[in-house]
């Protein structure tokens, strides 16, 4: 995968978790955006041929400051490589941004058999909703009631 392609995906899973939370959340979400990248440092033993870890690198298992989506694919290609995965979810907001959280793999891959996520239409990127008050699920797991981003957190950005 290039990097056209990859960003190319990361807004396509954007496009996917924007509206959702929209609808479920009652927090006005701005349409400018912001990414808090974590790289995570766990991954399995025995690398197959095509995956790559950077257990060096400085930024596995940091937070980054709120980047923009051009810096995240800047900040996740290392080596022509990407993560084989990046789950991505609105974190917070405020007056200006909407922030989404990009938790990823610590495996990378050059090969697009390696990613994960291909059913979904934008590997390696997997969109997840935020945080669910049991409240807000009927018996069926449908959302039903909408609720506040920030309703289990005591964070600031």
């Amino acid at each position: 995968m290039d990097k056209k392609e990859f960003h190319s995906n990361l807004i396509k899973a954007i496009n996917e978790v924007y509206p959702f939370t929209k609808e479920t959340v009652i927090n006005k979400l701005p349409e400018q955006f912001r990414f808090i990248v974590k790289i995570n440092s766990t991954f399995r033993e025995g690398l197959e041929d095509g995956e790559v870890t950077f257990p060096e690198d400085k930024k596995l298992n940091q937070i980054s400051k709120p980047i923009e989506a051009e810096d995240v694919v800047n900040l996740l290609w290392m080596d022509y490589a990407i993560p084989e995965w990046i789950n991505i979810q609105v974190k917070n907001a405020d007056k200006n941004f909407t922030y989404f959280s990009l938790e990823c793999c610590g495996k990378f891959s050059k090969l697009k058999e390696f990613l994960y996520h291909k059913s979904e239409g934008y590997p390696p990127f997997h969109a997840l909703s935020p945080p669910l008050p049991p409240d807000s699920l009927n018996e069926e797991n449908k959302v039903v009631k909408r609720f506040d981003l920030n309703w289990n957190k005591n964070e600031k950005l």
